[in-house]
Parts: C-alpha cells; structure tokens; sequence
C-alpha cells in the first residue's frame, strides 16, 4: 500500500513539507518537513531520536512521498556538525533509508547528479541549505549548526558542486530552512571568537545580550547566507524560509526549546 493509501486508511491527513520559491517550476523534488500530530512522535524522521525504526521509516515514506520521493531510496548521513561533503552516486541508493548505521559515516553535507535519489539531512535548530544548479541539473543539502557554519560547510557544499561537476558558483540556487534565529540563540565566545576568525560583517550576525556579559545573539541563517555569498552565489539567488524554529516549536523540533529533548525534520532534495 502506498504512503498517500495507508495515510487515508488511517484517516491521517498527508503532511505538507515546506517548499522555496525559488525552485518551483524546476525539475527538482524538494522539501523540509514539520511537526505532523498524528504521526510517530509528531513526524520524528531521524533513527537516532525517534524510537522505533519501523515507525520512523514509516514517517519518512509519509514524507517523501508528499515530496514526490521514495523513502527506500533515500541517501542520508551520520552528522557530525562538520564540513564533510560526499558526492554522492547511484551506487549508494538506499544508504541510511533504514537505518543509521549504515549511512553514510561522518558527513554534513551531500551533492549529486543522480536522477531519483534523495539526499536527506536532518535539524532540531541547525541550518539546513538546499542547492541547485539549473545549468547542471545537480543538486546537494547542507546541515550547519554553529560548528559546521564556523567550518564553513556552506563553501564546502559549493566547493564540491563546483570541483565535482562544474557548476558556477553564480548559477546555483539556494535554500535556507527553518533554523534557530538570533532571537533565541544565545551563544558564548568560542563562537564569536571562530566566526570572527572567517573576516566576515559580525555586525550583520552577532549582537550583544543587553545585561548578560559574555554573551551573544547569533544569527545562524544570516551567517549562512553571508558564507553563501563569499563563495559565489547572487544575493537574488537565495530564499531564506526566515523560520525561527524555537520560536515556532509548534511547527518545527528544537534542541533548545525542548531542551534536549527534540525529534528531528527533515531536508529532502532530489534530481527529477
């Protein structure tokens, strides 16, 4: 039975992923997934928070299949808030679909030109970053929490697209998804101290917290975007969903607003 059959069988509305502007029309499947009451723990798509495996794949057939994806193809990775890009081929179909141990190992960020196979990441509060080359008709997803944004996981992604498959900088698309905003996350100075240490406008990104000495508001998906822009991508070619996920814990999982205790969303790009 198929995931739109089961989700009328059980009366479950189909879940609805957001989606960017910026790639509609484009031969392109894509989305970031939500909170989905009715769902296994509110739509949890990751094996290492949600539980039951079985259920957990059954929320990510749901998913995908509202995106236009099949979930047993999906080609996913053990993050590690780092700037490791894997390109990724036909070969590894299904990597992670099931399971966790056997995605792809230590890994933030994946890039591809195979048709029909989804790179799929997942966030409680880090910046998910989705991109695609119209000119090459390749694509890759990013995850960037402050440890890969310092690391610059952002250039990394476009690094690869470009070394691996020729892709211009200047052409790419890019997708900034729901993430912790600068007004809930607070941050220390090992973080000021790193992104200072990139040379970019820390005006535009970090803020003092009024009375609080030491510490920080950081603007994680600005930060992203300006990482962005560094490595070649136009300002008019990124669309940020400018989604404060631990303000809207009702839509989207937050570490910091559950305190720890968070599902997982999802982003989800494939080549059609």
């Amino acid at each position: 039975m198929s995931a739109a059959a089961e989700d009328a069988a059980m009366n479950v509305a189909t879940p609805e992923p957001l989606r960017f502007a910026l790639f509609a029309g484009l031969p392109l499947r894509h989305g970031v997934t939500r909170r989905a009451p009715g769902l296994h723990r509110d739509g949890d798509v990751s094996y290492a928070t949600g539980g039951d495996p079985a259920a957990v794949y059954a929320n990510r057939r749901r998913w995908l299949a509202a995106i236009g994806a099949d979930a047993a193809d999906v080609v996913a990775a053990r993050q590690v808030h780092g700037a490791r890009v894997a390109a990724v081929t036909a070969a590894a179909r299904g990597r992670g679909a099931r399971a966790l141990a056997d995605a792809l190992p230590e890994t933030d960020a994946l890039v591809t030109d195979a048709p029909d196979l989804p790179l799929l990441l997942t966030y409680a509060d880090c910046t998910p970053l989705l991109l695609y080359d119209p000119v090459r008709h390749v694509a890759g997803v990013a995850h960037a929490g402050w440890r890969g944004t310092v690391a610059d996981v952002a250039g990394a992604t476009v690094a690869a697209l470009a070394e691996r498959y020729g892709s211009r900088p200047a052409d790419l698309l890019a997708g900034i998804g729901p993430a912790i905003g600068p007004c809930c996350y607070v941050v220390g100075a090992e973080v000021i101290g790193a992104w200072d240490a990139l040379g970019l406008p820390g005006d535009a990104v970090v803020r003092a917290v009024p009375d609080r000495p030491a510490q920080w508001y950081f603007d994680l998906p600005r930060a992203n975007r300006l990482l962005l822009q560094r490595a070649g991508l136009l300002l008019e070619h990124i669309e940020d969903a400018a989604t404060c996920t631990a303000c809207r814990v009702a839509d989207y999982f937050s570490h910091r607003a559950e305190h720890g205790r968070a599902g997982r969303f999802a982003a989800v790009i494939a080549l059609a």
